[in-house]
């Protein structure tokens, strides 16, 4: 009975939202939709269909081994190297630098460490610098079609990547607070929960790209959730507010560029490729946001129609993504462009470092 409730909870919330922010369709196409399953989409950007419905078979607990830690440096091996909580003997000879900054990174649904997303992120860190990126690879436990089992077991995969966070910082001089986590949709989630579970200190930084909405919104509080005191400095871009991602402000400092909500620029044509587009267009935002030479530039505002009309102007500017001013607070809007690289300028010049 309280599963029903749930379901139909959901189903109504996920209608009222899509109806508010654009009329996608797909309620009238597909028989349905939004109260048995939607579309989401898989770690490259595919639309896929998740049942949000329970079944009990993809909630069991939570095993070490479904979840794989992979260091990546400049000198490593191109495939990585796999570490392991409380073996210090392969930590230390693993290559992992305490003098460089660490940069972590994990997936969302039906997505894995090679989904494009994460690897685009992971090339364009190694390439502005050396840094120790370890890639969260939970993919056995995102990859299930019944959408609220994975959904479930980010809060579980949270706890115990804080562990192994806990466990680099007693065996390496690193410090919690020059860590910076990374993670997209429900990985937005696995991150926050990471953050609020560790011991050992703060993450100096989260950042959620599109935190994923389905299920969160009415099943889940900020204890179970990306939230704003999962780190020192939380920053959030939404890019498919409303529908497949949270539109509502998460983190310290949130980030909506063209609104925030479907459909971003150059997302085109089905309504099932325009969400599952515009879901991975955080991924796109940060990972550009890396090596531009001009950044993409956002100005704190109270909504996008006052930042449209011009009313805003004069207001605080601070940049989207990797070089976001920690003092940044608040809303900030920004427009792209339809195409990379997405920083909105008059002029398209060379954009990379």
């Amino acid at each position: 009975m309280i599963l029903e409730l749930f379901i139909t909870i959901l189903a109504t919330n996920l209608h009222a939202v899509n109806s508010k922010l654009w009329q996608s369709g797909l309620h009238q196409k597909y028989d349905g939709y939004g109260e048995d399953w939607i579309f989401m989409p898989d770690g490259n950007g595919k639309p896929q269909v998740a049942i949000l419905k329970f079944d009990e078979t993809v909630t069991r607990g939570v095993l070490d081994s479904a979840i794989s830690y992979i260091l990546y440096t400049r000198s490593g091996p191109e495939n990585g190297t796999y570490l392991f909580s409380n073996d210090t003997k392969l930590l230390l000879n693993s290559g992992f630098d305490p003098t460089k900054q660490t940069k972590m990174i994990t997936h969302g649904w039906k997505s894995s460490a090679m989904s494009n997303g994460v690897k685009n992120m992971k090339d364009a860190y190694l390439q502005h610098d050396d840094y120790n990126i370890i890639v969260v690879d939970w993919e056995p436990l995102a990859a299930s079609t019944f959408y609220l089992g994975p959904m479930q077991n980010t809060k579980q995969v949270g706890k115990e990547t804080a562990a192994f966070v806990d466990f680099l910082v007693s065996e390496l001089p690193i410090k919690t607070e020059d860590i910076h986590f990374i993670g997209h949709s429900l990985g937005a989630h696995v991150a926050g929960n990471t953050g609020s579970s560790l011991s050992s200190g703060r993450f100096g930084r989260v950042t959620g790209l599109d935190p994923a909405m389905p299920g969160f919104h009415v099943f889940a509080n900020e204890k179970t959730r990306l939230d704003s005191t999962d780190a020192i400095f939380v920053d959030v871009i939404h890019s498919c507010g409303g529908v497949l991602g949270f539109l509502q402000p998460l983190g310290v400092a949130d980030f909506y560029p063209n609104a925030g909500t479907a459909v971003q620029p150059g997302c085109c044509c089905a309504p099932e490729i325009m969400e599952a587009c515009s879901h991975g267009r955080s991924w796109a935002y940060f990972t550009e946001s890396i090596n531009s030479k001009i950044g993409l530039s956002a100005i704190k505002c109270d909504n996008y129609d006052r930042y449209m009309s011009g009313e805003c102007e004069g207001s605080e500017v601070v940049l989207m993504g990797e070089n976001v001013e920690r003092s940044a607070k608040g809303s900030y809007y920004l427009r792209t462009r339809s195409e990379p690289p997405y920083a909105y300028t008059s002029e398209i010049t060379d954009n990379n470092v």
